[in-house]
């Protein structure tokens, strides 16, 4: 059975001690935090850095529930970043016991990109954190190939590759292009559906990714089909905002729903895997990652 975590965008309205509380009763033993805004100024900043209230706040629930942090975002990289401006988070991170950590390449010329993920590697293995780059398909780096390009080019050990469900499918992923990727360079797997065929256009992608994906079954991706292509038991986390359900349902029975699908799929990949290894191939699955 893969770790499964219950990322903060899923129930982003939460605090992150409340995330800690809603994740211990709907049945997840690990959370993903946002440290880091993604989206300032516009974006909620949880007072996490430093030892704040919040901070001890959120390890006084952690301690009391056996939920653990997983990982945690956002490191935007672009030219002229100051890295060293995420070193309090990168401390707060490793005091929440967090080994994981999201990165966007917000900076088109690949060279550049892989020199400043070489060098925020190197910041963040003073604090035993490795840096995920997440292609979307709206930055610098809008596809799998894209960002394992700049990886290999960055050339850090601690260089990883963040695979999210949603924009695998939004730049046109295939399983294929999944079967293919280097397996040493997937620490984890961001998983949630997708309602619908895919947008044209990068606003409706972008506005779906924070505000409108689906839990696992309720969509038209082929979850099954892309984590089958996968290292078996990659740790799974769930990032699937649905602002649409916060008006019938409270966040803790979103996050019962939400885990309620998670566990399906697992057993669905499971038994995917089971009638693969009979049958001697990966038959049953379309090549473009949709079900």
């Amino acid at each position: 059975m893969p770790i499964v975590s219950l990322d903060h965008l899923t129930l982003f309205e939460l605090t992150p001690p409340q995330l800690v509380e809603a994740a211990a009763v709907s049945g997840f033993g690990h959370v993903g935090l946002r440290l880091n805004p993604a989206a300032p100024p516009g974006e909620r900043q949880h007072p996490m850095l430093g030892d704040s209230p919040m901070r001890r706040e959120t390890l006084a629930r952690m301690r009391d529930t056996g939920v653990a942090v997983f990982d945690f975002g956002v490191f935007r990289l672009k030219q002229g970043v100051d890295l060293a401006a995420f070193e309090p988070v990168l401390e707060s991170a490793a005091v929440l016991g967090a080994r994981e950590a999201v990165v966007n390449g917000d900076e088109p010329d690949p060279q550049r990109l892989a020199d400043l993920l070489r060098r925020l590697c190197e910041l963040g293995r003073r604090y035993g954190v490795r840096m995920n780059l997440e292609p979307t398909p709206w930055t610098g780096i809008p596809t799998l190939g894209a960002a394992v390009a700049v990886i290999e080019a960055c050339g850090d050990v601690d260089a990883r590759l963040m695979v999210d469900t949603i924009h695998v499918d939004r730049s046109g992923g295939t399983l294929a292009d999944l079967a293919a990727l280097p397996r040493a360079l997937i620490d984890y797997v961001q998983v949630c559906d997708a309602v619908g065929p895919r947008p044209r256009d990068l606003e409706t992608m972008i506005y779906q990714a924070r505000n409108e994906r689906a839990y696992p079954g309720e969509g038209d991706l082929d979850l099954v089909g892309m984590l089958s292509m996968l290292p078996a038991d990659v740790p799974l986390s769930l990032e699937a905002p649905v602002k649409s359900l916060s008006a019938t349902l409270d966040p803790v029975q979103r996050a019962r729903r939400a885990q309620e699908r998670m566990a399906s799929l697992v057993a669905a990949v499971a038994a995917r895997r089971k009638a693969s290894a009979i049958s001697g191939g990966s038959q049953g699955a379309r090549s473009d990652g949709r079900g």
